[in-house]
């Protein structure tokens, strides 16, 4: 049997790393978190993640700060990465575009279609 996908989540927002986590646990990811985006890169080079979801407004590290940092790693460079986030400005979405983004969620965002997204990402990667 495959073992479950596992994804990192990375946001600033207790409420929605909890309800992240919820979501994706009971969808079959093994889910870890952090707090911000510099815990979010300490927890990422420390472990092996087959999908990241980081927010984009963070303390420390803003989520494309985490990203670029993702992707300069052998581990990161292919890992598909998705954004959930508030911001969503055409320029924030082209600039993910250039990282290689898999998706760009919009907060709030509805939980039945979070693993759905993951998953379709992964099977893409």
């Amino acid at each position: 049997m495959a073992s479950s996908p596992r994804v990192l989540v990375v946001d600033d927002d207790p409420s929605i790393l909890r309800l992240a986590q919820f979501n994706l646990e009971a969808d079959g990811f093994e889910v870890t978190l952090a707090n911000d985006g510099q815990e979010g890169l300490d927890v990422f080079l420390a472990g092996r993640f087959d999908v990241l979801l980081l927010d984009l407004m963070m303390p420390r590290l803003d989520g494309f700060e985490l990203l670029e940092r993702v992707r300069a790693t052998e581990a990161g460079a292919s890992v598909p990465v998705f954004m959930l986030t508030a911001r969503a400005t055409p320029e924030d979405m082209a600039r993910a575009k250039e990282f290689g983004v898999a998706g760009y969620l919009r907060k709030p965002f509805d939980p039945a279609e979070l693993g759905t997204a993951l998953r379709d990402g992964l099977a893409a990667g």
